[in-house]
């Protein structure tokens, strides 16, 4: 009798075994068969592009490589987004996103070219990041960049760092060494551009990582100085210290020329006519 038992008992366990993966199985091919049945009506019926003013909707579509008709369901949304950054420098995010049932939504993030830099006689055009928008090759033969850098000699220089050849698109590459005087580059133009300064400052100058200073109202060379000036949270201190002297500046010495100095933290800023 047990062995009998023990023999009904096997026979059951193998075909509930068996019923679990009948059962799977099942539940598998109907999914698939839901998916298909789905995908066949998912089409992509329109494209909507949102935050773009630079590039017009359609050339930022075409960029993307999407169509009216793509089944929404095998849109990769991220390889979408990195052809979009790839092919346009000039948008420095662009989010994809699928709105069912049949559209699909890019909203991008446009750069703003503020400076330019000269190395080994290329130029290079870049955002407060020092991600280069447009180069002297693009400049001179895509007319859809050369269009968009419309005021180059007006833009901030940025003097004294040596950058490798660099793509568009991607942050400039410094020579080996020069990696700090682009780090103080990138944060003392984000540092401007948040204070909306970037208008008045024609230069950057990092030749000496020591003695960083930049020229201001075209009249003024404000002096940050180096290591702790340089710090991030320092630099933003020292433009809020910058816009208060500046009308005791102008007051006290109107239209003069000179160099205010930032350097020490713990003391004023000082003027000193030149």
């Amino acid at each position: 009798m047990r062995e009998q038992t023990d023999m009904s008992g096997k026979v059951k366990r193998k075909l509930s075994k068996r019923s679990i993966a009948y059962v799977a199985v099942g539940i598998a091919l109907i999914s698939l068969m839901t998916v298909i049945g789905m995908s066949a009506f998912l089409r992509t019926a329109q494209i909507t592009v949102e935050g773009a003013s630079t590039y017009s909707p359609d050339l930022i579509i075409q960029a993307s490589g999407l169509s009216v008709g793509d089944n929404l369901m095998f849109v990769n949304t991220q390889n979408v987004s990195q052809q979009i950054r790839a092919g346009l420098p000039f948008i420095s995010e662009a989010n994809v996103s699928r709105i069912l049932p049949d559209t699909i939504l890019i909203e991008v993030v446009e750069s703003i070219a503020v400076a330019r830099v000269t190395s080994a006689g290329s130029h290079y055009v870049v955002d407060s990041n020092c991600r280069v928008l447009a180069s002297s090759n693009s400049l001179r033969d895509d007319e859809v960049i050369s269009d968009l850098v419309t005021d180059f000699e007006y833009l901030i220089e940025i003097i004294g760092i040596e950058i490798e050849e660099t793509a568009l698109g991607t942050v400039l590459r410094p020579v080996f060494g020069a990696e700090a005087k682009l780090q103080y580059a990138q944060d003392i133009l984000a540092a401007l551009e948040r204070h909306r300064m970037t208008d008045d400052v024609s230069y950057i100058n990092v030749s000496s990582i020591v003695n960083v200073f930049f020229g201001y109202m075209g009249r003024y060379r404000v002096i940050l100085g180096g290591s702790t000036s340089l710090r991030p949270g320092s630099i933003r201190h020292n433009l809020d210290r910058l816009a208060e002297s500046i009308p005791q500046i102008q007051e006290r010495y109107p239209n003069t020329p000179g160099d205010i100095n930032l350097s020490d933290e713990t003391a004023p800023p000082n003027f000193t006519p030149t």
